[in-house]
Parts: structure tokens; sequence; C-alpha cells
């Protein structure tokens, strides 16, 4: 309970008073996600898990050094989406192709308009997004796999939120500016952290 309150709280300062937490705010970024890893942490082994953990704490990283340097956050975080393929993979090790092809469609009609507005980073953007994308499908392909009889379900949507969350990011970065851009980014961002992590909680 204390480690999803500090997690809650610490969200919350940093989406509400960012401005006024100066050279802490890194730090204070990196809680919500930095708690979920010792939660998963001490829950029953799963298949995936330690790359599940592995993944929650380089993301964890990546959200301070995303703060100093966009580049930084960004191959941090493509780092963060290596574990968390490795993790689904671990999870249902089959292909099960036909659950890439939705996914494809999501990629083909997002990473073009994105990578034209990106500029210098339009390699990094697309090495970027294409790991995303790898990692959703692979959380596609867990759907129903594992002894958690939701626990591919909310991985799935977490997955899912977490493209959601980073389509926004780059859109706004690099085409058009989204209104409440803050909130929108950073809720589906955190949900899709919660969702991803939970997935490797249950085990019933």
């Amino acid at each position: 309970m204390i480690l999803r309150l500090l997690a809650v709280g610490a969200a919350l300062l940093f989406l509400f008073m960012e401005d006024r937490l100066g050279p802490l705010a890194p730090f204070v970024k990196m809680i919500p996600v930095a708690a979920l890893a010792v939660l998963v942490h001490r829950s029953g082994d799963r298949a995936g898990k330690p790359s599940a953990i592995a993944g929650l704490l380089t993301s964890a990283i990546a959200d301070a050094a995303i703060e100093y340097r966009f580049l930084y956050g960004l191959a941090t975080f493509l780092v963060a989406h290596l574990f968390y393929i490795a993790a689904f993979t671990k999870a249902e090790p089959r292909w099960r192709w036909v659950r890439l092809v939705p996914v494809a469609i999501w990629a083909a009609l997002a990473l073009p308009p994105l990578s034209r507005g990106a500029g210098d980073l339009r390699v990094p953007v697309i090495l970027y997004g294409l790991a995303i994308f790898v990692m959703i499908w692979r959380a596609a392909a867990a759907l129903g796999s594992g002894p958690g009889r939701h626990a591919g379900a909310m991985g799935l949507a977490g997955a899912i939120l977490f493209g959601v969350s980073d389509t926004l990011l780059a859109y706004n970065r690099f085409v058009s500016s989204v209104p409440a851009s803050d909130v929108l980014i950073l809720g589906t961002y955190w949900g899709a952290q919660t969702l991803i992590a939970m997935s490797f909680i249950r085990s019933k």
C-alpha cells in the first residue's frame, strides 16, 4: 500500500508541480515506475518477470534522462522496450503472425508523418517506433497465454496504451501541438506501465 501511495503521490506531484520542483523534477518523475518495479519484484514467479522488472527499471531511468535531453530518453526507452519484448516473448514464445497485422497497420499509418517531422532525429524515431510496435505485437501474442486469466489482457492493454502515449508525444513534438498534452501523454504513459506491471504480478 505504501509503495502504491508513493507512486500515485509522486505522479501527481510531478504532473501538477513540475515547475516548482526544480532539479528534483527528474528524480520525482522516476518514482512511479520504479515503485512498480519493486511491486513486480515482490510478486510470485511468472515467465518473463525478470525482463519485465528490467524494463520497468530502465523506463524509470529513461523518465529522468528524457528531462535532460530527448535523445537520451529515447535511447533509454528503446532499451526498455527490448526488455518488454523479451518479457512478453518468454510469456508466449509462439510467433502468432496474424496478431501482427493490426499492429503493422498502426505502424504504417503513424510512423511516416512522425518521421517526416522528426528532422535530424528521423532515424532514431523510426528505430524506436519499430521497437514499440514489436513490443505491442509480442504483448498481443501473449494474450490468452500463461497462468493468469487476465494477465495477457492487461499486458496488451498496457502495450497499446504505451503506443498511444508515445504516438501523442511524437505528434506533439514533431507534427502539431496537442491540447492538454502533458496530462494526456503522462496519464496514458503511467497507465501503460501500471497495466504492464500488473500483468506480471497477477498469477491467478
